[in-house]
């Protein structure tokens, strides 16, 4: 009887201090049995596998590069081409793949041919912002990029005023370039008593995380820069 195809989840670090968390021996010896891989971007992989320092061939994998903007016809030759010849791993640039990425297009296709999946555990930003916040976890949702025009921002953020008092914690990236514009929005279009947890350069050397109400915040306006930041927006969880 033949082995299960098996798909590998293997997240990638986010910040520098990402690998001494996630080094283990379990995902060290996948990296060195992966010859196949899905990524959504070639460079990114093989600069990380080469840091690994685990001699592994760059020359002899074989990548297919999967974007927003990659057909699933191309998904599903890949596939065909690699069918049973041992295991295909996936990686993305959010470090936990399928989360906030389109790695999930490919996990779909190959629960649809009976393909094992096997995650591993790593950094996904959006998770660490949400535990580090102090807001409620228990319901939250992702939206993805803030909306770039200012009135769209402004409309999305007076919807939310309705629903402030709910258990409910809302999540958004933005471009590095515009966080002191979604600061500085945010404490515009939204009540003072919504509380705000900014995450910054998670994982990095320069990592912090600050929450307070946006009533607060507004003695801090333009001071985060063009730093990487995931903003949480909600209540602090009382019993």
């Amino acid at each position: 009887m033949l082995e299960v195809q098996t798909l590998h989840l293997i997240p990638l670090p986010i910040g520098e201090n990402s690998w001494n968390q996630m080094d283990s021996a379990l995902l060290n010896h996948s990296l060195q049995n992966l010859n196949v891989w899905v990524a959504e971007n070639a460079r990114t992989l093989r600069r990380f596998l080469s840091a690994r320092k685990l001699g592994i061939d760059l020359d002899n994998l074989q990548i297919c590069e999967l974007t927003r903007d990659t057909d699933d016809k191309d998904l599903t030759a890949f596939l065909d081409k690699h069918r049973g010849n041992g295991p295909i791993g996936l990686c993305s640039e959010a470090g936990l793949p399928c989360i906030a990425d389109p790695g999930s297009r490919i996990v779909n296709l190959c629960h649809k041919r009976g393909m094992r999946i096997h995650p591993y555990i790593g950094p996904s930003s959006i998770l660490l912002a949400l535990s580090a916040s102090g807001l409620h976890g228990q319901a939250f949702t992702f939206h993805g990029y803030a909306p770039v025009k200012t009135e769209d921002l402004q409309e999305h953020f007076q919807g939310l005023n309705k629903s402030k008092h709910q258990a409910h914690s809302h999540l958004f990236i933005e471009a590095p370039y515009r966080s002191d514009r979604f600061l500085e929005m945010a404490t515009k279009h939204l009540d003072g008593d919504w509380y705000l947890s900014v995450s910054s350069d998670l994982q990095g050397e320069n990592e912090r995380i600050q929450t307070r109400r946006l009533s607060e915040w507004k003695n801090h306006l333009n001071s985060l820069g063009k730093t990487p930041c995931l903003f949480v927006l909600g209540q602090p969880s009382q019993r």
